[in-house]
């Protein structure tokens, strides 16, 4: 065996550890992202709930509160995370393709998001902007689809059918928006929260 074919055995080597490695510092990093997008957004979805189920009645200050709180403080999180974690080792092979895949999933909800939101302004229609958490859960579904084939984790793939299942639910509730905000909520926190304390539980004990 030559010497470069030691070297490509010893990098295939290291490809296949890092398929199966813990990836500590990136499950701590994007669970404790997933575990405040979880909790905020679900909360968010609740909130609404309550008050187009005419259980409680917010007022419009309220209302912008709960309309646009939770996104600022998910930024001021994010902007926090990737500040504290600016000069951490980046994760190789299987470890940074996936996140690539969350990191796209995020960028892919944001862009669909803008055009989504002037779909409905130019039809003003609440809903054709519903649509759009439709599509954030089929997203979700892809990269906890992906999650499950690099680790093999059964919970992981579990996760990724629940968000199909969510998307599918959600699609045929557009036309009852209590039902779909209460299913959304429900969903943030059992199927991106949790999730997420599980990923960030699971780092802290690999690193």
């Amino acid at each position: 065996m030559t010497d470069s074919d030691l070297a490509e055995a010893r990098d295939d080597l290291a490809f296949m550890r890092s398929l199966v490695s813990g990836g500590g510092q990136f499950q701590t990093v994007a669970g404790e992202i997933f575990i405040w997008a979880g909790l905020l957004y679900g909360l968010q979805c609740l909130l609404s709930w309550l008050d187009v189920a005419g259980v409680v009645s917010f007022s419009q200050s309220a209302m912008l509160v709960v309309s646009f709180g939770p996104t600022f403080v998910f930024l001021v999180v994010l902007g926090i995370v990737i500040w504290r974690e600016r000069k951490a080792p980046k994760s190789a092979g299987a470890l940074r393709a996936l996140e690539a895949v969350f990191q796209g999933a995020g960028i892919a909800n944001l862009v669909l998001a803008l055009v989504f939101a002037y779909g409905a302004h130019l039809t003003q229609s609440i809903t054709v902007w519903l649509y759009h958490p439709v599509v954030v859960c089929v997203f979700q579904g892809v990269a906890w689809y992906v999650a499950w084939i690099v680790r093999k984790r059964a919970w992981l793939g579990l996760v990724s059918l629940g968000w199909f299942a969510v998307s599918l639910a959600c699609g045929l509730l557009v036309q009852s928006p209590d039902k779909f905000l209460l299913t959304i909520g429900v969903a943030l926190i059992l199927l991106m929260a949790l999730p997420g304390y599980a990923m960030r539980r699971a780092g802290k004990q690999a690193v």
